[in-house]
């Protein structure tokens, strides 16, 4: 899945499967390729017009994660013959993919390979209806019945493209393997039927070594200024919209902290310079080296950004734009470790006082910052990548769950 969100928490598995001895081929987008090839992997990129985060996040943009589902079973339908031909004669000992990849699925199914699916978030199911408001569930229906017609119809093309015993059984996605992967803690997953005994909480692993911007010198003192400091982001995927970014700027102007706002590729910096010393905005930065500074983390609640806080014990004000981010925050919330605004979820806009008095909140209160410090050990206890390389290579040497037909 071609997003830094999902490729991220793969590199520490992949540079420790890689250290074993393992020969790792990464199947991702020329955006990647530093990533994939600094880790040791052999890199191979998907084909121009197939699946890109720029195609990811635009389907975002126009319809939510239901757009998202359309535009995987449009790359699935091209992706899938690609690989087949590509990997058909030499097959590998095992396919792993992104929970979101289910050209990934397939080609295991029909490669007859052993499949590993990294599940890079939570599992949810229909009961977290409950948690929503009135407002927020009209707005997750509407969302899905907009897009429904879409992707209905790129599933029809698909089963018409490569036949219905390759799609995995209901529901497609999040798509699992005979082993899944969790690299996030078991403590932020609500029950669930779905988690049985192919899955793996094994917690997140960092690559704190890994870094694909550089720090220009501005950023640099802002880093290494002794005043607190708040980093805004909210994901390579989503955008705040510019109502966001300058309540953002309008709320922050006069808090005793130095505020980082990062803006995403898609907008210009430019567009949001403040007149106020203490806001520096940027299109993206290098989020690691600005986590390990910062004293509060205003995100969107994606499982890569929520896991990176917690390695640094920041606490967080989560802003989730879909569902699966709000039940992220909740989690993290009820911990004590953070403070959510759902408004995103029902097309509400934050105001700055809002915006203002709940930052403060986390940045006077310093329990927000014990109970992250609290949670930061937690992410050890699954045993991260170098547990995750263990099931797999145990996956590798017993294979009997997988069938003549590829099923568990």
């Amino acid at each position: 899945m071609p997003a830094a969100g999902h490729v991220n928490p793969s590199v520490p598995l992949v540079r420790e499967l890689v250290r074993r001895g393992n020969d790792v081929t990464f199947y991702v987008t020329e955006e990647f390729r530093t990533v994939a090839e600094q880790i040791g992997a052999t890199f191979r990129a998907y084909p121009d017009g197939t699946i890109s985060s720029n195609v990811i996040a635009d389907a975002n943009a126009q319809g939510g994660s239901a757009k998202v589902v359309q535009r995987l079973l449009e790359a699935t339908r091209k992706l899938l013959p690609l690989l087949e031909s590509e990997l058909r004669k030499d097959p590998p000992d095992a396919i792993m993919f992104d929970s979101n990849a289910l050209w990934g699925r397939m080609l295991a199914t029909s490669l007859r390979r052993p499949a590993i699916s990294l599940m890079t978030t939570i599992l949810v199911n229909a009961s977290v209806f409950r948690s929503l408001t009135a407002r927020e569930r009209l707005a997750v229906v509407w969302e899905t019945a907009t897009s429904l017609p879409g992707t209905l119809g790129a599933r029809r093309r698909l089963l018409q493209s490569v036949g219905r015993d390759l799609l995995p059984s209901s529901p497609v996605f999040p798509t699992r393997g005979d082993l899944t992967i969790f690299p996030i803690p078991a403590w932020i997953q609500s029950p669930d039927d779905r988690c049985d005994a192919s899955s793996r909480f094994v917690g997140p692993s960092i690559d704190t070594a890994l870094r694909t911007e550089e720090i220009d010198g501005q950023l640099e003192r802002l880093l290494m200024d002794d005043t607190p400091l708040v980093v805004v982001s909210l994901g390579t995927l989503h955008s705040g919209g510019d109502d966001f970014f300058r309540s953002c700027i309008d709320a922050f102007a006069a808090l005793p902290a130095n505020v980082l706002l990062v803006v995403g590729r898609a907008t210009d910096p430019a567009d949001f310079q403040s007149p106020s010393s203490n806001i520096v905005v940027r299109a993206v930065v290098p989020l690691l080296a600005a986590l390990r500074q910062a004293a509060v983390f205003v995100t969107h609640g994606g499982m890569n950004s929520v896991m990176e806080g917690l390695h640094f014990g920041v606490p967080m004000v989560v802003i989730p734009q879909q569902v699966e981010q709000f039940l992220i925050g909740q989690a993290v919330a009820d911990r004590g470790a953070g403070l959510v605004l759902r408004h995103h979820l029902s097309g509400q806009k934050i105001g700055a006082a809002e915006l203002q008095a709940t930052v403060k909140a986390l940045l006077e209160d310093s329990s927000y910052t014990a109970s992250a410090r609290t949670l930061t050990a937690t992410l050890r206890d699954g045993g991260g990548a170098m547990e995750a390389a263990d099931q797999i290579e145990h996956l590798l040497k017993d294979p009997d769950p997988i069938d003549q037909n590829g099923v568990t």
